[in-house]
Parts: structure tokens; C-alpha cells; sequence
């Protein structure tokens, strides 16, 4: 998963490596602010693999997690930053 960093924006763009599961609903991305120690918040982008949130990288956290079609959800992991969205993210 990755973070872009390519312009100062009040919005924070994921991307990520779809998911093979055949029961994938889709993705969440959640976020917490920088000083929080849980998530607070979380908003399903369906099933794609780069999805933007109105939230400043400066302010917040964020990770992106698999939803599945039973509700279960991934454990949620820390994106590394990308400079240029044409690069994908290394496997």
C-alpha cells in the first residue's frame, strides 16, 4: 500500500495491490489523527485499488484494509509514501 506524496493537497490518495480472495467485497480506508491511539474513522471505497479521502496527510493515519462479503475485515497496515502514481507499488 502507498501514500502519495506527489502534491500539497488537503486530500490523501491510497493505492494498493487488489486482493485475490474470491469472497472480496472491497476496501476500507481508515484513518486516525496523529495523536490518537485508535481508529476513528473509516469510509468503504468499494472494490478498486486507489481511492481518495477529504483528509490532510498531515493530520491524520491511514490505512487501507480488505473487506469481505461476510463483514470481516483485514488487519490494517501502514502505507509507505509514492512520489509518482505511475510507479505501481512493488509486490
Amino acid at each position: 500500500m502507498r501514500i502519495e506524496t506527489l502534491r500539497l493537497e488537503n486530500q490523501t490518495t491510497l493505492s494498493w495491490l487488489a486482493n485475490p480472495e474470491a469472497d472480496l467485497a472491497g476496501y476500507e480506508i481508515i484513518w486516525r489523527e496523529t495523536t490518537a491511539p485508535f481508529w476513528q474513522g473509516a469510509e468503504f471505497v468499494g472494490n478498486v485499488t486507489r481511492a481518495s479521502v477529504p483528509l490532510s496527510k498531515d493530520d491524520y493515519l491511514f490505512s487501507v484494509r480488505a473487506v469481505g462479503n461476510g463483514g470481516r475485515r483485514s488487519l490494517a497496515t501502514y502505507p509507505l509514501t509514492l512520489r509518482n502514481p505511475l510507479v505501481p507499488p512493488a509486490k
